[in-house]
């Protein structure tokens, strides 16, 4: 009996614990270059990467940093990355609300999950349009930050493999 009274009073709490301990405290840089594709620095690029901070910032108030950039490759292939490092209670309810942040910016359609293997960190990608061209959205959130991709020229499942490559050399957990 005292076994089992140990084990739920701290085992669930230390479970529970974690994925945030591992997660929060987070930093974010972007990269010149990841995966194939370039940080953009023309003009256009970025006025769209300001904006899309300056979005981040005004949908997260509590968000201790902000980032934002547009990525592209020799192809024709764009990626505008974006998010925010700090603590998030709820991140699975935190996925599905920057998806529905977005809905309208992007037109787009019902969101699916997908599997990130990683406890505490939840996914979700819908597919949608900008500017007459077809994009997939997807968003990352785990308990330390919040990293959104918009792709085009990419499948769902390459974008959401994708924002995962990009978002691991993107945020980086602090080691207390």
């Amino acid at each position: 009996m005292l076994l089992l009274t140990v084990a739920c009073c701290c085992g669930v709490p230390l479970w529970w614990a974690a994925p945030v301990s591992s997660q929060y405290p987070a930093s974010a840089a972007l990269p010149d270059q990841a995966h194939g594709l370039r940080l953009r620095d023309d003009e256009r690029s970025q006025a769209t990467a300001e904006q899309l901070r300056n979005e981040v910032r005004k949908a997260h108030l509590l968000a201790e940093d902000t980032f934002a950039g547009v990525y592209g490759t020799s192809d024709g292939k764009r990626v505008a990355l974006f998010g925010g490092t700090g603590f998030r209670l709820t991140p699975e309810s935190d996925a599905d609300a920057e998806i529905a942040r977005l809905k309208d910016q992007y037109a787009l359609g019902d969101a699916v999950p997908v599997e990130t293997n990683v406890r505490g960190r939840y996914e979700r990608c819908a597919v949608g349009r900008m500017d007459g061209d077809a994009v997939v959205v997807c968003t990352s959130v785990d308990h330390g930050s919040l990293t959104t991709g918009v792709f085009t020229r990419l499948s769902v499942e390459d974008s959401a493999r994708l924002l995962d490559q990009l978002r691991a050399e993107v945020v980086t957990p602090k080691q207390s």
